[in-house]
Order: structure tokens, then sequence, then C-alpha cells
């Protein structure tokens, strides 16, 4: 991965650049993590394959129950709350880590259609975009990156700060509550071990994020060829052959575009819907530990865990709102391309463009919900219902007293 830090920075019109690369940080890490891309692998990698599996999508979910079941009364309330959390990401984590091996052809579909809309791409301008778009994208993705293991190492910090561990997951031969080397032994392999799971969900979290951005890059250079098309029109100087040809390869990238989403759409659909769930839980449970029982030295931990919850849904649902407007605006853009003074056949085409052009590109949540800003923001009400309903319960005098 580090090999590739040249794609944060736009490549040269010279440099070989495709819009594949916008997720190529993104697979290296679910390369890493096991998932089968393609690639032939040996028995090593086969063996490293089921042990990450085996972690991912079974140890680690029950490591949380397992260790509440043993220890629950010795968790004070901001120490279960902090891991309850935690355990909740953790099961979403797990469910789309399964989702992704099970439609792991998709991402490699989803690149096919990448290089198809890559193909309309003649000018030097699109191709300096295309080259901008990766390197953005990836930077992206390193925002996650550098989230999630701020994340980590400020809970490793707290915990070692307030002689607890980090995330109380349950390891059978260590107990840090008996000694002081147990508790440093325990902090350190929850730090690798989960942090191996919490390095996955950068790309678990992001990939319908960065593929999505992508696709919104190529919807916008496709209005900028159909307003190029309306002043070719008003200039009447190119032969109608010619004119005819670059609107059918709008047409045609146009069904490209859909054909992409065809391919995202049943990764996204599933693993989104479990995010948004589980996210109005995590943010009900992260305020009624911020205002009610965490400390100020463990706010900051919390803080960024806020920041990582966040990036899960509202960056997606800002983009999939963004690709509503810019397919609208290509709609109104064909309608005024001056299309009506060319010939009957042009004309024809651009009446069933339009037809398609009004049926925006969206992107659903198990077809229960829209994937857009309104449903974000649903999410944070429900945070808000959570933490309301613990507060009229005096869940904060309760658990002391118990305490």
């Amino acid at each position: 991965m580090f090999g590739k830090l040249k794609l944060l920075y736009p490549a040269s019109l010279e440099t070989p650049i495709r819009t594949r690369d916008s997720n190529a940080y993104l697979l290296d890490t679910l390369r890493m993590s096991g998932l089968n891309l393609g690639e032939k692998s040996g028995v090593a990698w086969k063996i490293w394959r089921v042990i990450s599996y085996t972690y991912s999508m079974l140890i680690l979910p029950i490591s949380f129950p397992i260790n509440y079941t043993i220890h629950l009364a010795e968790f004070p309330p901001d120490l279960l709350l902090q891991s309850l959390q935690l355990c909740l990401n953790t099961w979403c984590y797990a469910f789309k880590y399964f989702t992704l091996v099970i439609y792991t052809r998709h991402l490699e579909l989803s690149n096919i259609q990448f290089d198809e809309m890559d193909k309309f791409c003649v000018k030097a301008e699109e191709k300096r975009k295309i080259r901008d778009s990766v390197a953005a994208v990836n930077r992206l993705y390193m925002v996650f990156v550098v989230v999630y293991i701020l994340y980590a190492t400020s809970t490793l910090m707290d915990a070692l700060i307030h002689d607890r561990v980090p995330y109380n997951t349950y390891f059978p031969f260590v107990n840090w509550r008996l000694s002081r080397t147990q508790l440093y032994i325990q902090c350190f392999l929850e730090y690798f071990i989960v942090g191996y799971a919490i390095y996955v969900a950068t790309a678990t979290d992001s990939y319908a994020l960065i593929f999505v951005a992508s696709l919104r890059t190529h919807i916008t250079l496709l209005k900028e060829r159909i307003i190029s098309l309306g002043i070719i029109n008003n200039d009447g100087d190119t032969d109608a052959d010619s004119v005819f040809t670059l609107l059918v390869d709008c047409v045609k990238a146009h069904r490209t575009m859909l054909n992409f989403c065809d391919a995202i759409r049943p990764i996204i659909s599933g693993t989104i819907f479990a995010q948004f769930i589980i996210c109005g839980s995590i943010l009900g449970v992260i305020m009624i530990n911020m205002t009610l029982f965490a400390d100020k030295s463990s706010q900051f931990g919390t803080v960024t865990y806020i920041m990582a919850v966040l990036l899960q849904t509202f960056p997606l649902c800002f983009y999939c709102n963004a690709i509503v407007d810019e397919c609208n605006e290509l709609a109104d853009a064909l309608f005024h391309s001056a299309w009506w003074m060319q010939e009957k056949r042009y004309q024809r085409v651009v009446l069933q463009f339009l037809q398609k052009l009004q049926q925006p590109m969206t992107f659903t949540a198990m077809n229960i919900f829209n994937i857009n800003l309104a449903t974000n923001i649903n999410v944070a009400k429900f945070a808000f219902t959570v933490y309301a309903i613990a507060s009229g319960m005096n869940l904060d005098q309760k658990l002391n007293i118990q305490e």
C-alpha cells in the first residue's frame, strides 16, 4: 500500500491512471484481510484467510458478550458503555465483512464499469479531472485510516492512564484485574489484535463512499459533454453524423453508469442498512456515556469515536444526495442542448435519453431507506431518542447505586 502513496497526488497526463486506481488503497486493505480478489494464492495465504475470516466474523463479535457474561459485575458504568458502543459496531463490522466476502466479485465488476467509463474520457481536460478525482478519493480513504488509528491509539492511552484495558474483549488466559503485568499484556494484545479489525474496518466502512464518489466524477464529466453538445448544435458547423456519434457516446456512458450502479448496489444495500440501524444506537450510547459517566480525560477518545461513527454514514449520504442533483442537471442540460435543430434520428434518441435521465441514480438500504441526508438526520434523531429514554429512566443514578 505504502508504495502507492503517489496516488494521493494528481498524476501528470503522461502517467497512466484509471478511475479504478481511486480504490487501490481500499482493495489493498481488503486483500490484506484475506478477501479473494481474484489473485492466485498459496497454501499459507489460504490459511491466513481462514484465520482472518474466523476472527472477523466469529471470534471478535462473540468476545464481548462472553466478557459481559463472566465479568459483568466488575464493570463500572462508564467502562460498560464504552465497551458496549464498540460491541455494537463490531457486530455491524462482522456483517459488513461477511457481505463483502459474499459479493467480492461485485467490486471487480464495478471496476470493469469504471474502465468502460474511462474510454469516454478522451479530452485532456477530462483526463486531468479523472486524475484529480483519483487523488481526492484516495485522500478521502486516508482520512478514514487516520481517524480510526487515532481512535485506537487514544483509547489505548486512556486505558493505560486509568489502569484498565481499552476494549474489554475476552482473552481466556489473561485477566487484567489480577496484576499490572497482565494488564499491560492484555492492553497491547487488544491494541494490535482489535486494532487489526479497526484497520480492516477502514475498508468495510468506506468502500461505498469510495466507489460512489468516483461515480459522481463521471456524472459531472457526462454533464459537461452534454452541455458541449448544445454549443455544437447552436454553432451548426459540425456535420450531423459527428454530432449524432457524440450523442450516442453520451447514451453509452450513461448506460455504463447504470451498469455500475447495478453492480455495486447489492453490497451497499445490506451493509448500509445495518449501518443505519446500528449507528443510531451507538450514537445514543455515546451520548449517555459522555454526558452522564465519562470523565474529561476519556472524552477525547469518545470524540474520536464519534468522528469515526459519523464517517460511516454522513459522507456517503452527502454524495448520494449530490448524485441525485447531478442526475437532475443532466436532464436539464440535455433538454437545453438545442436538440430540435438536428435531424429526426437525433431528436428521437434525445427524447428516449431524456426519459432515462429523468430517473436519477439512487441507492437504497434494503429497499427500505433511501441513502440520503434526510435518512442520516433521522438516524441522529434516533440517537437523541435513545439518550432521552435513558435520561428519563434515571439510568445514571441506577447504575451508580448498583456500582
